[in-house]
């Protein structure tokens, strides 16, 4: 697994770097959105866990997280004929989706923690921005296996606009990452019960921090499982 890994990693930094290009957009897409929308009214106490949770979920709500399996199509199907299975393949590159974007993102909440609080927060910080990486993950495998669109170059696409069921299932995988942000966001209505509930049954950041851990790994195996019982009972049709 570690050489998948690796190998996942150096074609995601090789020409055309499908993926970076969704990553790089989306990051772009955040500070944009930021200037529109400016992270006010947060409690001090929170603020690194929301700054940090906000650029994770924005990043990662993106065809790179949602469409895994399809911008290097060839690659997955020569994977499946040799023999690996599909949550093998789901896994490797979930990793390097984490080293790629989960990594930096931690890091940088990090040196922020201890910057501008004390370091002793990173018991809760941390796990307050792994919680929603992994969600997105774990929710992004399912759609990845529910809707896995092909990379194509724009000119193909312009070429079949008048093929419309696939013009139609091109364009909803584009923007359905954007409408699960509402659903997966931290900053949304539903994640911040779950999160404020957990914070109520934790007595230390430490607990706090582990039961979010927890709860994270535990939502992005459980849709990785779920992935992967829906290869097994309707199969992979890419689009």
């Amino acid at each position: 697994m570690p050489r998948d890994v690796l190998e996942e990693i150096r074609w995601s930094f090789t020409l055309p770097m499908i993926w970076l290009q969704g990553v790089g957009a989306n990051l772009v897409l955040s500070f944009l959105w930021l200037l529109w929308a400016p992270l006010t009214g947060r409690p001090r106490e929170d603020w690194v866990v929301v700054v940090g949770s906000y650029f994770a979920t924005f990043v990662l709500a993106d065809v790179t997280t949602t469409n895994v399996l399809g911008p290097d199509a060839q690659r997955v199907v020569s994977s499946l004929d040799q023999g690996q299975s599909t949550l093998r393949i789901l896994l490797r590159k979930n990793a390097a989706l984490l080293v790629i974007v989960g990594l930096p993102t931690l890091v940088a909440t990090a040196i922020l923690t201890v910057t501008s609080e004390d370091s002793y927060r990173l018991a809760v910080t941390l796990p307050g921005v792994a919680f929603p990486i992994f969600t997105w993950l774990g929710v992004g495998n399912i759609v990845s296996v529910l809707l896995p669109v092909r990379s194509r170059p724009l000119r193909e696409r312009w070429a079949r606009r008048e093929d419309r069921r696939s013009t139609f299932w091109w364009l909803f995988h584009l923007g359905l990452p954007y409408l699960l942000w509402y659903g997966v966001n931290p900053l949304g209505a539903a994640p911040r019960a779950i999160l404020r509930s957990l914070a109520r049954a934790s007595r230390t950041d430490e607990v706090r921090g582990l039961v979010l851990t927890t709860t994270g790994v535990a939502i992005w195996l459980f849709g990785t499982a779920v992935a992967a019982w829906l290869v097994r009972v309707r199969g992979l049709r890419l689009r």
